[in-house]
């Protein structure tokens, strides 16, 4: 039997994506925050942690790719799920009696010209889960954007996305690795050089590789200098083995961040 942490409780999308990770006997905890969910896994609270990483309009999430980078943990498998979002507010309330809208920064950013075009004129609050956004809804002039509705409360509006099969990218994270899967995540820094990324990312090209996404994130530990994360197709360990090691020497430092699967 295995802990997962998750953000929020089981109002939330991340909670839907845990249970497509689930195994018998699994037990999910929820947890305020997506560092506190991973968090608990580093400190040996729980045994992995299921997190988003990116969604189709939104974005990567930072706070995972910044987590990736900083912790020994690994990608050990990943699912897509349908993020729909929907105003909800309680079950005596109706649209005109809103005046603040609470949500996470992603659902908010993923409903901007639905808040544009119908809520302009109110308050729009960014928290840090969207059950905790259920969980101010104390009266009528108070909304939330989430998955789904708690006990007491209503959709007032649904499907409320800007973009239709919106969806998002949820990671299964853990302190070991798994050896087989059609995706393979590394995250490396290149040295202040001309070239420098070029010649790191015409490895790639080099072994016969299929970039899926790169996205670069601040080190922290100065401005200007950054962080690369790459996704990329799974061939034959020999040549991900290959790879890894012409990387290491491009590279000022190489993270293997997992292969795995796509469930």
């Amino acid at each position: 039997m295995s802990k997962i942490s998750y953000l929020g409780d089981k109002y939330t999308h991340t909670y839907a994506a845990a249970c497509k990770f689930l195994q018998s006997g699994d037990e999910l905890v929820g947890y305020p925050t997506i560092g506190a969910s991973i968090e608990a896994v580093t400190e040996g609270d729980c045994d992995y942690a299921v997190a988003p990483i990116e969604n189709s309009c939104g974005g990567s999430i930072a706070d995972t790719l910044d987590a990736l980078w900083a912790s020994p943990l690994y990608i050990r498998s990943e699912t897509v799920i349908a993020v729909p979002q929907n105003l909800i507010g309680r079950e005596d309330a109706e649209e005109k009696d809103v005046r603040v809208i609470y949500s996470h920064p992603q659902a908010i950013a993923q409903c901007h010209d639905f808040l544009r075009t119908y809520f302009s004129d109110r308050d729009v609050v960014a928290v840090a889960s969207t059950a905790q956004a259920l969980s101010m809804i104390t009266d009528k002039s108070i909304a939330a954007i989430a998955r789904t509705h708690a006990e007491g409360q209503k959709f007032l509006r649904t499907e409320i996305e800007d973009v239709r099969n919106n969806s998002t990218r949820f990671v299964l994270l853990g302190t070991e690795p798994v050896t087989t899967g059609d995706k393979c995540s590394v995250v490396f820094e290149t040295r202040n050089r001309p070239g420098a990324l070029v010649g790191a990312l015409g490895l790639f090209e080099q072994f016969g590789l299929n970039m899926t996404k790169i996205e670069s994130r601040p080190h922290k530990s100065k401005l200007g200098r950054y962080v690369f994360f790459v996704d990329f197709d799974a061939k034959d360990a020999r040549t991900l083995s290959e790879l890894l090691g012409a990387l290491s020497q491009a590279t000022l430092s190489l993270k293997f961040i997992g292969r795995y699967p796509v469930i």
